[in-house]
């Protein structure tokens, strides 16, 4: 992978490129660069731009959002051509159950979208919030799932066998799919969709993306690690404000180098 280097003024469009972009020209100014990633040993071109000045992780956030839609979307054209076909659909939610892990930068994103959602369906969603909170700790859970250790992986098995649904899942389908997690868009199974419901090794068949944007923004969010995604509101009511120390290019430089 190369990157070049983002610049305030505009390059020359690439007509080929593939193009992102975070940040609102209204709220400050903006900066337009190109990088090249080699993706499977192809080279792809990319025109991205991002806030020029110093801003949080979650303010570039929309870039990585279409960086792991993207590998998903190779990934799952590459299974079609060898005769795979993805199960992952509205109307099967089994994998949103599962305990989804997010970087602080999501959590602080997910937290700001809840807060713009109107009345009534904000409010019902807080409670979705809170009373996945009130499960995890009735089981014992929700330290393990929030704290250091190495319990964690095992936590989210037992998490998973509550049954307990994302607080943004409605009619078995994803209400905020546009703006769902980096995790929820890199996991994509050719495994019959019934297996969700009961996962295990030998009965799960996840494909295999040429990235991890994922963890990439996590390792660049400089914090102690993942969050359970049920842990979005708590988080963002409680911790410190997220650092604005680094440019939206400094930040998009970080997370293009950790992919």
């Amino acid at each position: 992978m190369k990157n070049s280097p983002l610049d305030e003024d505009p390059p020359e469009p690439d007509v080929g490129a593939i193009r992102l972009s975070a940040g609102d020209p209204a709220l400050g100014a903006l900066a337009t660069g190109k990088a090249t990633l080699v993706m499977g040993g192809e080279p792809v071109a990319f025109e991205l731009t991002v806030p020029a000045g110093p801003v949080a992780v979650e303010d570039v956030l929309p870039i990585f959002q279409g960086l792991a839609s993207l590998f998903a979307e190779r990934a799952a054209a590459k299974a079609a051509a060898g005769g795979r076909t993805v199960s992952c659909r509205a109307g099967c939610g089994a994998c949103c159950r599962q305990l989804v892990p997010i970087a602080a930068a999501e959590a602080r994103a997910l937290a700001a979208l809840v807060r713009s959602l109107p009345e009534p369906r904000q409010a019902a969603v807080r409670d979705r919030f809170a009373a996945a909170v009130d499960a995890a700790a009735e089981a014992g859970l929700f330290d393990q799932l929030t704290g250091p250790g190495e319990r964690r992986f095992e936590a989210g098995l037992d998490y998973f066998r509550l049954g307990v649904a994302c607080p943004f899942l409605e009619d078995e389908a994803c209400s905020i799919h546009a703006d769902r997690p980096l995790s929820c868009r890199e996991y994509l199974v050719t495994s019959p969709a019934g297996n969700c419901r009961s996962p295990t090794p030998e009965g799960i068949e996840k494909l295999t993306l040429e990235g991890d944007p994922s963890l990439a923004v996590l390792k660049a969010d400089l914090r102690d690690g993942w969050l359970p995604l049920i842990h979005a509101l708590v988080f963002d009511e409680t911790a410190p404000p997220s650092a604005r120390d680094r440019t939206g290019p400094e930040i998009l430089a970080d997370v293009l180098g950790r992919l």
